[in-house]
């Protein structure tokens, strides 16, 4: 069956068709540049104008910039038919309550469980994807997340099933990382990569992602060992760089080298397609996949549905309800509501009601100002048994999380709260985790807030607010060992 794919990436679009299938052939591929800078969505209207009338002979199946979308892998216990689709739509709803939302199966065992991919959108920039399709003249067939596809391509490499490995895909500066145990996916994950390709800084960043994969995968204590690295869309003179690193950790570094019986263009390689190769992939008529445009309408169909038949009810609800509210209101003020404030009327002017209640009142001012004796008393014994110290200790403190490397200037400090707000400044490339971890065990702090990340005039800075520890009882407790001097509470 024939297909187009339109792929939405920052700064470009990717349009490729041919016949999907298992191994789909790919007869034209075009890649649009995005031409100046602002809104995303004008900038791809534009590319999209600039396509050929052969583009838009036939529906296309959009796939979603990875940064305007999220995804969703999960384990289904072994299931079938309805029971399956029952399974799957519970989870999809539990995962994105606030999104526009589908999935696809993408692995079954045999009598085993069932790996689906869900994907999710929001609906409002589904629609502005709509509305600049309908303005470039490209009918839409639907629309997918590329996780979908990238995990329907490692699903046909031959190690796959036999190896445990991270897989990366780069798209135009940033970069997905899937990491799978023999034939089953584990984790993924996005990273922006702000060095230079081919630069110490962009390998450095990606050894640093793969680092932290391995961190999560030992948290598994998983007896099989992570042993390949494999990578896609990005050239390897690029990638040089970062080799390196990865074997430094025990791990084999290859590029990713997809089956031969999918058929590209000539002079075209799959792996620098991989978007468009995803979606193409078919493994039969009846296979669900993923459909976030679908979706979209049959909400707003129901919607509309719902709306209309509630606009139908109102006018014999509103007549019902102005005919059933005087006759109500009438017999019960005539039988019931004379005779109950006459009754209540009566038991308030009482004397007995009325010595009670200015009995009642002398006690309730009284037990008002013991409340706020209690509370003064309070608020004093805090005051005075923890108050946030800034010193230079504490500066010293920094920088020695930071290391040589990093530098600290101090951007305010509000001895009410002891909130300390810094910068830890760098030409490195600051590892984020590791220095807020090296904080937090200082026992400098007791919380520590990472407020956002810069990179200027080749410098990495890093904006922190953290909340001083304070003293308890007149004594400073250092967690690296170490206890204060006895003093005054202050």
């Amino acid at each position: 069956m024939s297909q187009t794919v339109i792929v939405f990436s920052e700064d470009c679009i990717l349009a490729a068709a041919g016949r999907e299938g298992r191994y789909p052939v790919i007869t034209k591929a075009e890649r649009v540049r995005c031409q100046g800078q602002g809104d995303f969505f004008e900038r791809w209207q534009q590319a999209l104008m600039s396509l050929s009338a052969q583009w838009k002979s036939e529906p296309a199946l959009l796939v979603l910039p990875v940064n305007m979308c999220s995804a969703r892998v999960s384990r289904l216990p072994c299931s079938r038919g309805k029971q399956l689709a029952a399974l799957a739509a519970r989870e999809v709803a539990d995962s994105f309550r606030n999104e526009i939302a589908d999935y696809s199966v993408i692995y079954a065992e045999k009598k085993g469980s069932v790996d689906i991919c869900a994907g999710g959108a929001d609906s409002g920039q589904l629609k502005r994807f709509e509305d600049i399709c309908r303005e470039a003249g490209i009918t839409i067939g639907g629309m997918t997340v590329p996780m979908e596809g990238y995990l329907h391509v490692l699903c046909q490499l031959e190690s796959f099933a036999e190896s445990t490995a991270i897989y990366l895909f780069f798209d135009e500066g940033s970069m997905t990382s899937v990491l799978c145990r023999r034939g089953h996916y584990l984790y993924s994950g996005r990273s922006r990569l702000f060095g230079e390709p081919g630069t110490l800084d962009f390998g450095t960043e990606i050894v640093r992602s793969i680092s932290g994969i391995l961190q999560f995968y030992a948290a598994e204590k998983s007896e099989i060992p992570i042993t390949d690295v494999f990578y896609a869309g990005c050239p390897k003179e690029d990638f040089e760089v970062s080799v390196e690193g990865i074997e430094a950790l025990n791990l084999k570094v290859k590029p990713m080298e997809t089956d031969g019986r999918i058929t590209m263009p000539e002079g075209q390689q799959a792996t620098d397609w991989l978007s468009c190769v995803g979606a193409m992939i078919s493994c039969g008529k009846n296979k669900k996949r993923i459909n976030l445009y679908e979706e979209m309408k049959r909400l707003s169909e129901k919607g509309g549905k719902s709306s209309g038949f509630l606009r139908h009810l109102l006018l014999p609800l509103s007549v019902g309800v102005l005919c059933l509210v005087p006759t109500i209101a009438v017999a019960l003020m005539n039988l019931k509501v004379s005779g109950e404030i006459a009754k209540k009327q009566a038991w308030i002017e009482s004397e007995t009601v009325q010595e009670n209640y200015g009995y009642a009142v002398i006690l309730q001012k009284n037990l008002s100002a013991i409340d706020g004796g209690i509370a003064a008393v309070r608020l004093s014994d805090e005051n005075l048994s923890v108050y946030p110290d800034f010193s230079a200790k504490v500066v010293a403190g920094i920088e020695d999380a930071g290391g040589a490397g990093i530098d600290c200037t101090i951007t305010g400090y509000d001895a009410a709260t002891g909130v300390l707000t810094f910068k830890a400044g760098s030409r490195e490339v600051i590892d984020v985790p590791s220095y807020i971890l090296k904080l937090q065990e200082s026992g400098l702090f007791h919380t520590v807030d990472y407020l956002g990340y810069a990179y200027e005039e080749e410098r990495y800075t890093l904006e922190l607010s953290c909340t001083m520890e304070g003293k308890t009882s007149g004594r400073a407790l250092n967690r690296q060992g170490e206890t204060g001097e006895e003093g005054d509470a202050k």
